[in-house]
């Protein structure tokens, strides 16, 4: 999406894309946006690398393919896994490579330039995916599973490649997210039922930093729901 554009949507269905330099009369910042057809119960959406189509995933076994400039839906794919597909990712540097993650324990890889539905190939981890998501270069695939299995896969034949090794607490509802630091040199960790934040090398998985997520004047404890990285 252009710097001028916001693509935004809802768990309840919504999606719209905003111009944030048009302005409404008598408004300070607003526009008419562009309307999409509904999405059930959406948790992820991501623009494509020419920043004209946009995938949307959710609390379902369908991903759905938008066109940006004209507003209308190019596919409707059911069935992609067994289980909801938490996250949908775009490739960083092409259009029509898509990764997919699901509680079945499944990431696919998915190329829109062949049969929709058999993906590239199919591999899985021990436990429910929660995300997954491509290195800058497309090199690599990090994917999250429950607990704090983070692991990393080469993207082109979905080979595993580096195992964090952080350790699990036993809990079914730890659900852990990740992403790549400084390109991807490293990975930034952290999960909903811990306060750590864990920093790994992304090629050796080895573990070099735990950092503890403090306050004493707080009387609950800072548990991370959700993690980004600088740069």
């Amino acid at each position: 999406v252009f710097i001028n554009q916001l693509l935004a949507g809802s768990d309840s269905g919504f999606l719209r894309l905003y111009d944030t330099l048009q302005k409404a009369k008598g408004s300070c910042s607003s526009s008419s946006p562009i309307v999409f057809d509904k999405f059930e119960h959406l948790t992820s959406l991501h623009v494509n690398s020419t920043d004209d189509q946009f995938l949307t995933s959710g609390y379902s076994k369908k991903v759905a393919i938008y066109d940006i400039c004209s507003g209308k839906r190019l596919h409707l794919f059911s069935d992609m896994h067994q289980e909801p597909i938490n996250v949908a990712k775009f490739a960083h540097h092409s259009p029509n490579l898509l990764v997919t993650s699901s509680f079945d324990r499944d990431v696919k890889l998915w190329d829109l330039r062949q049969t929709p539905n058999q993906p590239f190939y199919t591999t899985s981890s021990s436990r429910g995916n929660v995300m997954v998501c491509f290195s800058p270069d497309d090199l690599y695939l990090l994917v999250s599973a429950v607990d704090n299995e983070v692991i990393q896969l080469l993207s082109v034949d979905g080979w595993l490649q580096t195992d964090c090794g952080i350790t699990s607490t036993g809990s079914a509802h730890n659900y852990t997210r990740s992403y790549y630091m400084n390109g991807r040199d490293y990975v930034i960790s952290g999960s909903s039922d811990e306060s750590i934040v864990h920093i790994c090398c992304a090629q050796t998985g080895r573990q070099l930093r735990d950092y503890y997520l403090e306050d004493h004047a707080l009387e609950s404890p800072i548990l991370v729901q959700s993690l980004r990285s600088d740069p």
